[in-house]
């Protein structure tokens, strides 16, 4: 079939737009990320960005991290450049690594990526939200400084990992689908709302989030409104509760009464695989239906 000019055109268009990125991408903000060759000296202000990285194959670009990367345990040789928040991160430290690329959160390093930027340096910001979210990211990180095969075989995993919880619980009915309050802090008590992560993975994992109905991300809530939607399980962070149990639970006021604590339906979970939504979403999702649905996995 004979292409038209306009086909034609478009094609070439494309083909100098993807030459023109080299080995770049389109970041979060919707900037263009340049890079002439594979970025060989990466810092990364995040520890989901961490973990993808080296799931992507850049693991072995990167020379500086912040002091919550420390997953996988190469990620702790790394110079560390400060903690997760702007504040606590050093400019001064990350310029002095001669970065090629630094990767950093859109909601939390934007002021950082000004001054990075101003240095010469190439900014990348990310915006893990989804599922999607850290796929996409891993393709532009393999693309960026690392193994495009193995990030692919590595974001097909995990998407039939998903597929297969959700195979196996397809057949449950939202409605007789467990409820689950999930406890971010006791004092005052918090929870995730129905746009974070955790809330994400809870439903990927045949859940209902008995808040979903709130608009908040992390809300401080009363004991009250948890004791009206009278969850089915009570899950939490074993390094946030490491002494949240039956027994624990039990003695707050009140609590004795609600289904999960007569039930025994408690569940510690590794906080960092949970809330992080990097590469190992997949196996917090599988740990919370195993716990939900032991007869199905």
């Amino acid at each position: 079939m004979r292409r038209t000019p306009a086909l034609a055109l478009m094609a070439v268009v494309a083909v100098a737009s993807l030459s023109a990125q080299g080995y770049g991408f389109t970041d979060a903000r919707g900037k263009a990320v340049v890079l002439q060759a594979k970025a060989t000296r990466i810092v990364s202000l995040s520890p989901a960005a961490t973990e993808i990285l080296y799931a992507a194959g850049a693991g072995k670009a990167m020379v500086g991290a912040t002091s919550y990367c420390y997953y996988p345990a190469e990620a702790n040789e790394l110079v560390k450049i400060g903690g997760y928040s702007a504040r606590t991160i050093s400019v001064e430290a990350i310029v002095s690594l001669r970065p090629d690329l630094v990767i950093g959160e859109v909601s939390m390093h934007s002021q950082l990526a000004a001054q990075i930027e101003g240095s010469g340096i190439a900014f990348a910001g990310i915006s893990l939200i989804n599922f999607d979210d850290i796929y996409t990211a891993m393709a532009d990180f393999a693309r960026a400084g690392g193994d495009d095969r193995a990030s692919a075989a590595a974001v097909a995993s995990m998407k039939a990992r998903v597929e297969a919880v959700r195979t196996k619980t397809a057949g449950i009915p939202t409605n007789k689908r467990p409820t689950v309050f999930w406890e971010v802090w006791n004092e005052p008590l918090m929870t995730a709302g129905p746009g974070t992560f955790i809330s994400l993975v809870l439903t990927a994992a045949g859940a209902r989030n008995v808040f979903a109905d709130i608009t908040e991300d992390w809300p401080v809530i009363s004991f009250e409104a948890i004791a009206a939607r009278n969850p089915d399980w009570i899950m939490a962070s074993e390094t946030h509760a490491a002494a949240l149990s039956i027994e624990s639970l039990a003695k707050r006021p009140g609590w004795a009464g609600l289904s999960a604590v007569r039930n025994r339906k408690i569940a510690l979970l590794d906080g960092d695989i949970v809330s992080r939504p990097g590469p190992r979403f997949v196996e917090a999702m599988e740990l919370v239906a195993t716990a939900l649905y032991p007869e199905l996995f």
